[in-house]
């Protein structure tokens, strides 16, 4: 390709710093889960995404031989994803938002809430990480 015919993009710099949001957890799956298939997963997964505020770019479910259901959707604000594991009844969910035009951490905290009780019987134990953008020093 001529890179005589590519510009730079005219991107205005972010003042703000980036901050972003993790939230993880191990819930114990809710006896209707284990007839769901992984379009059920997603079709789910996507109605709290929704429901939370956040916007859906993507998606991604793979089935598992002989058992277990992975679920990813791709957010506009970054991603979330879930794993079934049949054989121990657990569900393992990762979701993780940017704060890009405005603060998302109120949505994740939502769309956690909103999951736990769509998966599980209980709320689960959930871990939080937020991380901020630090200016790096020249070395």
């Amino acid at each position: 390709m001529d890179g005589a015919c590519m510009t730079e993009p005219n991107i205005a710099p972010i003042l703000a710093p980036l901050r972003s949001h993790h939230w993880s957890a191990i819930l114990t799956a809710a006896e209707r889960v284990y007839t769901w298939t992984a379009a059920d997963f997603l079709e789910r997964l996507k109605q709290v995404v929704q429901q939370a505020g956040l916007t859906v770019v993507g998606e991604l479910a793979f089935t598992f031989q002989p058992q277990g259901i992975s679920a990813i959707v791709l957010l506009e604000e970054s991603h979330v994803a879930l794993h079934f594991w049949t054989e121990k009844g657990k569900i393992t969910v990762d979701i993780h938002v940017c704060d890009f035009h405005e603060n998302n951490r109120p949505k994740a905290e939502k769309l956690a809430h909103l999951l736990a009780l769509e998966v599980s019987e209980a709320s689960g134990q959930w871990h939080y990480i937020s991380l901020i953008e630090t200016e790096e020093k020249p070395a």
